[in-house]
């Protein structure tokens, strides 16, 4: 049977774990330790105060929401070596501190920057707000002034900006992913050891901005990815948002095609407006570009047992002092109990 699960940032997050606790039903929580920059070990006694919260709360662990691979994972620096090392070590800690999950998954993500929107609070005609792409705009940033985008915690200056754009241009496609080969001999071996599985979560948007690439995007992508380590832990969050923003990507077709692989799901939808423009649409949206109601149905004929979340979302009902970028409570919880209404009705139809 799915489970549900609800993304929450930890102390900063607006949305605490009471409110969490009220949900029906009740969401694992997917969550990671936002204050250990990317590369270092996430420190065993920092997981022990976490496990201790949702304990008190009556709340159960879901996927880890990320542990992120740094650039010099990506592009093979000389300092690779001592975060892949730290990387397994967090894993260690992780199981350590929730030895009786039967399985953890960890999520990471193969993007040169984070996922990338131009506005995170695009208005509506209904007055609802949330996120939106518009790649003419991005276009237009003027990176001579520095980067930073809506919805990111991280500022990049014109120096360093150039330098990464440099760095992904001088390793190429081919140095990308024999570097990805390379980290991946030696995450998927210790994740598997440990009984969790490494969930990649794709390009957001699918496509390459800012001079930067994008590595995960379509099924080709993927097809490619799972190649570099064939194992059950080398593994997807597949997103059909992200994968959902190129409309010429089958989401149903590939929600089938790599369906023994997907380790967990996030659930939402966008609506496009022109080329490499789209913004975030009600989860049960018929006009979106995906329709969840068949992606549940698809799930479901599959046999497919993980966990979801609904993901983004629109703020809506006066909702503004519980938006963490573009992602707000009330609409998250409703499209999370929309899906789930999804999956018991298609479960006990004839």
């Amino acid at each position: 049977m799915m489970q549900t699960s609800f993304r929450w940032y930890g102390h900063s997050d607006r949305v605490p774990l009471v409110w969490l606790r009220q949900m029906m039903p009740r969401p694992l929580v997917v969550t990671h330790l936002g204050h250990v920059p990317p590369g270092e070990v996430w420190p065993r006694e920092d997981l022990q105060l976490l496990r201790t919260e949702l304990t008190e709360h009556g709340l159960g662990l879901g996927p880890i929401e990320s542990v992120f691979w740094t650039d010099a994972m990506k592009l093979g620096r000389p300092e690779r070596d001592e975060h892949i090392e730290n990387y397994i070590k967090t894993l260690n800690h992780l199981r350590e501190v929730f030895p009786e999950e039967p399985e953890i998954i960890i999520t990471y993500n193969l993007m040169p920057l984070d996922w990338g929107r131009t506005a995170v609070a695009h208005l509506h005609a209904n007055g609802t707000r949330g996120l939106a792409y518009d790649h003419a705009a991005m276009d237009r940033i003027d990176l001579s002034r520095g980067l930073f985008l809506p919805g990111w915690s991280k500022r990049y200056s014109a120096e360093d900006f150039r330098a990464l754009q440099q760095a992904y241009a001088e390793c190429g496609e081919e140095g990308f992913w024999k570097n990805a080969r390379y980290v991946l001999d030696a995450l998927v071996p210790a994740a598997a050891a440990r009984s969790m599985r490494l969930a990649a979560h794709p390009n957001d948007p699918p496509w390459g901005y800012l001079g930067l690439p994008a590595y995960l995007g379509n099924a080709a992508q993927i097809r490619r990815l799972l190649a570099l380590h064939p194992h059950r832990a080398n593994a997807l969050c597949f997103c059909t948002g992200s994968y959902g923003a190129e409309p010429s990507n089958d989401i149903i077709g590939m929600i089938r095609e790599f369906k023994d692989s997907i380790a967990w799901m996030h659930l939402r939808s966008v609506k496009t407006t022109g080329e490499k423009r789209f913004h975030e649409a009600d989860h049960a949206d018929p006009t979106g570009n995906v329709n969840l109601l068949q992606v549940m149905r698809t799930l479901v004929a599959i046999g497919w047992d993980g966990i979801f979340r609904s993901d983004h979302g629109l703020e809506l009902l006066h909702e503004s002092d519980t938006v963490t970028n573009g992602y707000p409570a009330i609409d998250r919880y409703v499209a999370n109990k929309m899906l789930w209404a999804y999956q018991q009705a298609l479960t006990a139809a004839p």
